[in-house]
């Protein structure tokens, strides 16, 4: 595997979108790249401020409503 496709994989392995054999090409990619587990260990830690930092904001309840109404009106 060259790092390009790595990239590629880590993206989707932060997102826990791999398959099984893509974690195991992954893995050994990471254990023989000292470049690309560095950079992958600096996205998992991007990630885990992203998820802190983020602020959840309940949507009003006329506002979903307003979009269940719609959601309704279309699908019928």
């Amino acid at each position: 595997m060259n790092c390009n496709k790595a990239k590629v994989l880590m993206s989707a392995a932060l997102d826990g979108e791999l398959t099984a054999q893509e974690e195991f090409e992954l893995t050994r990619h990471l254990d023989d790249c000292p470049e690309c587990r560095a950079y992958f260990q600096e996205a998992k830690k991007t990630k885990v401020i992203i998820k802190e930092r983020i602020v959840r904001v309940k949507a009003p309840q006329n506002l979903v409503e307003s979009i269940v109404r719609m959601t309704k009106i279309t699908s019928t």
